[in-house]
C-alpha cells in the first residue's frame, strides 16, 4: 500500500471503509478494509488485529456495563463487547494470543451548559474496557484515552495500523 495513506485523514480510493456505529462491531480479513469509528467522544473504540492471519476487528463501546445486548448493538456495553469481538475475530481465523490491541476514546465531553462531568462516563468506559481486556488476558499495545475532545479512529487491515484524529489536530498513528 501507498505510504501516503497513513498521513491522510481519509482512506484511499481503493479501500473499503466500514463505519462502525455506536454499539456496533465489525470484523474483516480483507486487506482493503478500513474499519472506522467517527466522532468517538465518551465512547471507546477497541481495535484488535492479528498480524499473522490479517483478521482485524473494531468495537464501538457506548456504556461501561450491562446485562443484555441486541443484534443491532452487540458492543453497547464494555463487558459484553470484548468477548463478542474476540468471538467474531476467532470465527474468521484470528488467534487471540496474537492480537494487537489498541484502545481509543473515553473523553470527558460536556453535553449541556453547566454540566460538570459528574457521571464521568468516558472514564468508566475506559475502566471497564481495560478490565474486560485484562479478564481475557490481553495486553494493550497502545492507548489514546481521556481528554476533552472527540476522535475519529481508523484501522487499516492491510497493515493493522491505527490512525487517530482528534478534533482540531493532525492525524497520528497509534
Amino acid at each position: 500500500m501507498n505510504q501516503q495513506l497513513y498521513n491522510t485523514e481519509k482512506p484511499m480510493q481503493d479501500d473499503v471503509e466500514i463505519i462502525v456505529g455506536m454499539g456496533e462491531l465489525a470484523v474483516s480479513k480483507q486487506p482493503s478494509t478500513v474499519l472506522t469509528c467517527l466522532g468517538v467522544g465518551s465512547c471507546v473504540a477497541v481495535c484488535a488485529f492479528d498480524p499473522v492471519s490479517g483478521v482485524g476487528g473494531m468495537a464501538h463501546v457506548v456504556l461501561p456495563c450491562g446485562e443484555k445486548t441486541t443484534a443491532t448493538a452487540p458492543s453497547k456495553y464494555a463487558n459484553i463487547a470484548i468477548p463478542a469481538l474476540l468471538e467474531e475475530i476467532t470465527k474468521l481465523g484470528g488467534d487471540k494470543s496474537r492480537l494487537v490491541i489498541k484502545v481509543v476514546g473515553g473523553a470527558r465531553i460536556s453535553t449541556a451548559p453547566g454540566f460538570d462531568g459528574t457521571f464521568k462516563i468516558g472514564d468508566k468506559n475506559v475502566e471497564q474496557v481495560l478490565a474486560a481486556l485484562e479478564k481475557e488476558k490481553l495486553t494493550i499495545a497502545a492507548m489514546d484515552t481521556g481528554g476533552e475532545k472527540g476522535r475519529t479512529v481508523r484501522m487499516y487491515l492491510a497493515t493493522g495500523k491505527v490512525i487517530v484524529q482528534s478534533v482540531g489536530a493532525r492525524p497520528k498513528e497509534l
